[in-house]
């Protein structure tokens, strides 16, 4: 029971779950983002991929509230690690309590998610598969260079 309630509060807390995909995991996630546009690269090379200006001010606009709504879900999520983080502190732990808040966190994490995939697709309608051809070649460009950017740093911190 100890080491349940362990591995529940380190993974309730928002930190560990950043440490995690910084140390493997990242390329996990980075794999299951591989269909999805990167929204503000899209918007900063609109020339290039050949936005029109309805375009243009409608994925702002989506962009937007997705990340007005994402910020505030997010807020939503936190609130719920902190209160399992409490209720899992008791000397008697509510496991009735405890599960609800898990699945709380895990239908939080489900639905975050598809709010994501649905803005994607939303996004994907909008462009003509011309657009779209043009924004995958610019994100594998944009790849290509964060990787190189990434080796760069990671030989300096060897280095010293």
């Amino acid at each position: 029971m100890l080491v349940l309630a362990t591995a529940i509060v380190l993974n309730a807390r928002p930190g560990w779950r950043q440490m995690r995909l910084e140390r493997g995991h990242r390329a996990q996630a980075l794999l299951a983002m591989e269909n999805f546009i990167p929204v503000r690269l899209l918007l900063k090379a609109k020339d290039k991929i050949g936005l029109n200006a309805e375009q243009e001010k409608k994925i702002a606009a989506w962009l937007e509230a997705h990340e007005q709504w994402s910020i505030k879900f997010r807020a939503d999520m936190e609130i719920k690690a902190l209160k399992l983080r409490k209720a899992l502190e008791a000397e008697e732990v509510n496991l009735k309590d405890a599960e609800e808040l898990i699945r709380a966190q895990a239908d939080m994490h489900a639905e975050m998610q598809i709010a994501r995939l649905r803005f994607q697709q939303d996004l994907k309608a909008l462009l003509t598969p011309e657009q779209l051809a043009k924004s995958q070649e610019l994100k594998k460009e944009f790849r290509a260079r964060d990787d190189m950017r990434r080796r760069s740093e990671r030989r300096q911190a060897d280095e010293n």
